[in-house]
């Protein structure tokens, strides 16, 4: 029964989280002055609708998206507030709003987050036996800046920088002590397979390094998402490294059962996955969007509508064709 229920959580969550992203899409065209028709949750068959205005509110039967209906967005119309007649500047901020919402949802989660629990810094409170840091001369308030020439902005950072150390015997990490910077060569410690230097972090209280926080870590799991899509098109990761909707909603389960905070961070973290990938210009996404937009504001001439279709559709039938499999394969480990 917990399980189901942990399965309609995550339904909800998944849900909940497109919705943003649309209501993003139709907050920008009501500011720009576009029509919308419909505002749909969900897909599919309509179960239930209400007329507000000129827009249809609507609840769709396959809780697998959502969509926001755009006058002329599919095709011309004669509407003098219809997408296509909507100078580009307007449709660009339309389609940027999507994504931008999910981006923003995910600070203020992440804000919400460390002004309850506090924010994990870079300065040490402490170091554990035979720290390697300590060893090095590093002592407890520094604030660690860099690693192997890499910037630092949050905790996992430091971990992340560390196991991608080219060199085995030791890392070079800079820390602002006393208001000057000073350098140490370290040479890790292997725990569970990852390298550590046996620091413990001082957590901190405080609207401001709460928010400058929020904004740090979700650039920062963008560039995750970025690493790790460079990785798949590369060939160094393989599809059986990624997750689908499947096993998002999987780990659901694992994750409420470790409080309330660590599913809002989950969701928050989802959230940016939604934002930062549609903002990819893969065809059919926001992003592939967005490109277009910019070369009709660049050239002053608009993207052949057809050909802009075509390419939708291919983009499309790849990504449906990608999510399939990846489906599969997150069924597959189910059992």
């Amino acid at each position: 029964m917990k399980e189901f229920l942990n399965i309609g959580l995550g339904i909800v969550m998944f849900l909940f989280l497109i919705t943003i992203h649309e209501g993003g899409h139709f907050l920008g065209a009501k500011l720009s002055g576009i029509k919308v028709n419909e505002f749909a949750v969900g897909m599919g068959p309509k179960i239930w609708g209400k007329q507000g205005g000129e827009t249809l509110y609507s609840f769709r039967a396959l809780p697998i998206g959502g969509y926001v209906m755009m006058e002329g967005e599919e095709t011309d119309s004669e509407d003098s507030r219809s997408y296509n007649n909507s100078k580009p500047w307007k449709r660009f901020l339309t389609i940027l709003a999507g994504p931008a919402t999910n981006l923003i949802f995910a600070v203020l989660i992440f804000l919400i987050i460390n002004l309850s629990t506090g924010v994990v810094s870079n300065k040490i409170e402490s170091f554990s036996e035979n720290s390697p840091a300590q060893q090095a001369g590093m002592q407890i308030g520094d604030e660690i800046k860099s690693v192997n020439g890499s910037k630092i902005r949050i905790f996992p950072e430091i971990g992340d920088n560390l196991n991608k150390s080219k060199d085995k015997n030791k890392v070079e990490v800079v820390v602002k002590r006393a208001q000057k910077e000073l350098k140490f060569d370290i040479v890790p410690q292997e725990m569970e397979g990852r390298k550590v230097i046996g620091i413990t972090p001082l957590v901190e209280k405080g609207f401001l390094p709460s928010l400058g926080n929020a904004f740090n870590l979700t650039i920062f799991i963008m560039v995750q998402i970025w690493t790790s899509l460079i990785g798949l098109f590369s060939g160094v990761l393989g599809l059986e490294q990624l997750g689908g909707p499947v096993a998002v909603i999987g780990q659901v389960s694992t994750v409420a059962s470790m409080g309330f905070d660590k599913f809002l961070f989950f969701a928050a973290m989802i959230s940016v996955n939604l934002g930062f990938f549609n903002l990819i210009p893969i065809p059919a996404l926001d992003g592939s969007k967005l490109l277009f937009i910019t070369i009709e504001m660049i050239t002053g001439k608009p993207i052949n509508r057809k050909f802009e279709q075509i390419i939708s559709i291919i983009g499309f039938l790849f990504l449906i064709g990608l999510m399939i499999i990846v489906t599969i394969k997150d069924v597959i480990k189910l059992f």
